[in-house]
């Protein structure tokens, strides 16, 4: 009987249906895909920015006889480009292998948020702050150039508020944009913790 009863057992334990994973493959590959879409779109956002950024400084440097004003554009322009490399090198989104193991393809999704993350949580170091030597100097320079002008001494402190003034804004958007990047940094670690609860489960 105990014998009867024990192959029973056995019997129902061969035979009961495999507990399905928390996340299955192809959901894995919809979200891989969605984030390498996302990522390429933003990519693509700030290539056409960047383009935008250095036909513009390019045409201050012929536009402005001023030494100071046309070491400021060089400055912004390299600034630009650096992030440009920065962007394509670091932030650019692979493919999910179609080939992959459910285990495997969580460990690439799940590196490919950390490089993101991580990407996101540095902005201020190689997005930010490569253009903060450029414009420091180009507002200095338009700021002495404008003062060379012929009335410019009678309207000399309404000159220097508005470069203040301008000088504070591009301060403002700085926080802003760096503020915003941290937020996405925390929504991209949300979605590793979730990662990982399932790879626990799983």
């Amino acid at each position: 009987m105990a014998n009867e009863s024990g192959n029973d057992m056995t019997s129902i334990w061969k035979n009961q249906p495999a507990v399905p994973p928390a996340i299955s493959i192809e959901q894995l590959h919809r979200k891989s895909q969605k984030l390498q879409k996302r990522v390429l779109w933003r990519n693509l956002r700030e290539y056409v920015a960047a383009a935008v950024v250095v036909v513009a400084f390019a045409y201050y440097i012929w536009l402005f006889p001023f030494l100071l004003l046309r070491v400021g554009c060089m400055l912004v322009i390299a600034g630009t480009l650096f992030v440009v490399y920065t962007l394509h090198t670091r932030g650019s989104a692979r493919i999910m292998p179609a080939q992959f193991a459910s285990r495997s393809c969580i460990e690439f999704h799940r590196e490919e948020l950390l490089r993101q993350r991580d990407l996101l949580r540095s902005v201020w170091i190689w997005y930010l702050l490569p253009f903060v030597p450029g414009m420091v100097v180009f507002l200095l320079g338009l700021y002495l150039w404008t003062m060379q002008q012929p009335n410019a001494p009678a309207h000399q402190g309404r000159i220097a508020a508005v470069y203040l003034l301008t000088a504070a804004g591009c301060a403002v958007v700085f926080i802003g944009v760096g503020k915003l990047n941290a937020w996405a940094a925390r929504k991209i670690q949300r979605e590793i913790d979730a990662l990982d609860a399932i790879a626990k489960e799983s």
